[in-house]
């Protein structure tokens, strides 16, 4: 789809503001997605809006075919306490405003601020909507955090992010909240008190993905029938030269197909990365022994179409391009030419 140029610097310009007043913290998919958003609401051309003091936008209709969506302004709330940077998010959809926040009642003996009352407030008024004080959090210092919200347009969930543990709340459901712990493919061994702590957390469609110190990525479906499910990676390798876990999951989508994730944390830089594999979902056999999924080199063919293959590098997090006569073979020949030619 091409956009006309004044829609695309419309929202280039909303979204660094928005950007800049909530201090978001850094993502890959974040504002990409928001762009894909605010195009539903940016006019041009013939359609000039104006905004209200209540932050409603009103227009002047020139044509009797043109109808601009209204949308509302960021909430400009003052926050009662310390909100740390990116602990505020703005659901635009509800128009409700959530942040985490301490205030003096929550302080030690030495003043130390305990950053643990999760808040949600009405957009517009600044109403009090929802809050409740999160249990210590390891220690009364040690902060909670909201995750990153990415590619997610339909659900109105609110991940917050403990030391090693998660709460999920829906906003659209009476702020329903749970508690969970991440689940792993094997038994994880804990090192030291740093083992185990949550560096990254985000909500991405249907699911809430998180990476934790020395024990790899974990996933919850959001969308199950009850509370939020774990997800159990597919197949999982750890790199033996440095320890750490490449885990890959299958995520089913609504028209009976899967995508293949591949998340991965990068410590240098603090980035989490998602990598879907496909470009789309796909139907795909999973008729794969347990003990056959734990190697650095994966085959995954279609259901009920055994001639297409997808071979994965679990350690380079993509597809494998194999020469034709290689893909004509069987599984297990296919695994012996990666492990000779792939390095």
């Amino acid at each position: 789809m091409i956009y006309p140029s004044c829609i695309l610097l419309e929202f280039a310009t909303f979204a660094e503001a928005l950007k800049n007043q909530y201090n978001m913290r850094k993502s890959t998919l974040t504002f990409g997605t928001l762009f894909l958003a605010l195009s539903l609401f940016v006019g041009c051309g013939d359609v000039p809006t104006s905004t209200t003091d209540t932050g409603q936008v009103t227009e002047d209709s020139t044509s009797d075919t043109a109808e601009a969506t209204p949308s509302l302004s960021p909430p400009e709330c003052t926050i009662n306490g310390e909100v740390l940077e990116g602990n505020q998010v703005w659901d635009s959809g509800l128009d409700l405003l959530a942040v985490i926040r301490a205030d003096k009642d929550l302080a030690n003996e030495d003043d130390i601020l305990s950053h643990r009352i999760f808040e949600v407030l009405d957009g517009r008024t600044c109403e009090t909507k929802f809050t409740t004080t999160l249990k210590e959090n390891i220690s009364p210092d040690y902060p909670y955090y909201l995750a990153d919200i990415q590619y997610n347009a339909v659900n109105n969930y609110v991940g917050i992010q403990g030391h090693s543990t998660v709460y999920i709340c829906d906003l659209a459901n009476n702020f329903a909240m749970s508690e969970l712990k991440p689940s792993y493919f094997t038994e994880r061994e804990y090192a030291d008190a740093q083992s185990g702590m949550i560096l990254h957390l985000e909500v991405w469609e249907d699911y809430l993905l998180g990476y934790a110190q020395d024990c790899g990525p974990f996933a919850f479906n959001l969308n199950a029938e009850e509370d939020a499910q774990p997800i159990l990676p597919f197949a999982e390798w750890q790199n033996t030269d440095d320890g750490r876990f490449h885990s890959l999951f299958l995520m089913p989508s609504g028209n009976g197909g899967q995508q293949v994730l591949l998340p991965h944390f990068d410590s240098d830089s603090s980035n989490f990365v998602i990598t879907p594999v496909f470009d789309g979902p796909k139907a795909l056999s999973t008729n794969i022994p347990t003990s056959a999924r734990n190697n650095r080199f994966l085959v995954l063919r279609g259901e009920g179409n055994a001639d297409q293959v997808f071979p994965i590098d679990m350690k380079q997090r993509q597809l494998i391009e194999l020469p034709a006569e290689v893909a004509q073979q069987a599984t297990q020949d296919i695994l012996e030419w990666m492990r000779r030619n792939v390095r």
